[in-house]
């Protein structure tokens, strides 16, 4: 297959192509820049590895959660080339890319993945490693991190086999979390592709207007007046 993914849900811009078994990416620290190098990037990849748009075979979005300009970014630059392109698109949480790119550095039985939410909260995911298999053990949530890491430590208990990733694990072990070894930063989009080429292999695949980002704190933390 040739896909390509797309994750701007954090500080990081990137941009990765699976052309066949080959990956390429960019990626690029650059907050606030996104909307101006996303499609930059992706030119950049395609005509490093002489190939047009019209030979994707599909997309691969990073959904969030994370910044709300961010995913908006990544969602409509996926949207407008799935659009034009007549292709459907791959949803992949932003939490998981960290996940995939951390037991990709290291064997753990739990993987943490955290991002900054701002506002004294982090974006937070538990998974379960069972190989190269990851499972995601409750719903990814917002939380002020001594919630995040009560929340945690229901799932890892006394297991010293953990790794943790993304811009939210320092905010962790402030608020008292183990100090388990950081395996990655940001959501990088080349973490994303081979997940996505398996959800393309299996069928689950979404329409261009069903790729939309993730938005954690609308459904956890945002309340009617009525409701507070």
């Amino acid at each position: 297959m040739k896909i390509i993914a797309i994750d701007t849900s954090t500080e990081n811009c990137s941009v990765a192509l699976l052309n066949e078994d080959s990956i390429t990416f960019k990626s690029e620290v650059a907050p606030q820049k996104h909307a101006e190098i996303v499609l930059e990037m992706l030119d950049t990849i395609l005509k490093e590895s002489s190939i047009s748009k019209d030979d994707l075979d599909g997309l691969v979005l990073g959904i969030g959660p994370g910044s709300f300009t961010g995913v908006r970014i990544a969602a409509s630059t996926v949207q407008g080339l799935a659009l034009g392109l007549n292709l459907k698109v791959a949803k992949i949480t932003s939490l998981e890319a960290l996940a995939i790119e951390a037991v990709s550095k290291a064997s753990a039985s739990y993987v943490v993945s955290s991002i900054d939410a701002r506002m004294g909260e982090v974006y937070i995911a538990v998974y379960k490693v069972d190989g190269s298999a990851l499972t995601l053990l409750s719903e990814e949530k917002v939380l002020k991190p001594e919630d995040a890491v009560a929340h945690l430590n229901q799932f890892v208990g006394d297991s010293e086999n953990v790794v943790c990733a993304g811009s939210g694990v320092d905010l962790l072990k402030k608020a008292g979390m183990k100090d388990y070894p950081k395996q990655a930063d940001f959501p990088q989009a080349q973490f994303l592709l081979n997940k996505g080429a398996e959800l393309f292999s299996l069928g689950k695949v979404v329409d261009p207007e069903e790729a939309l980002p993730l938005y954690v704190r609308n459904e956890v933390t945002w309340k009617k007046v009525s409701e507070q």
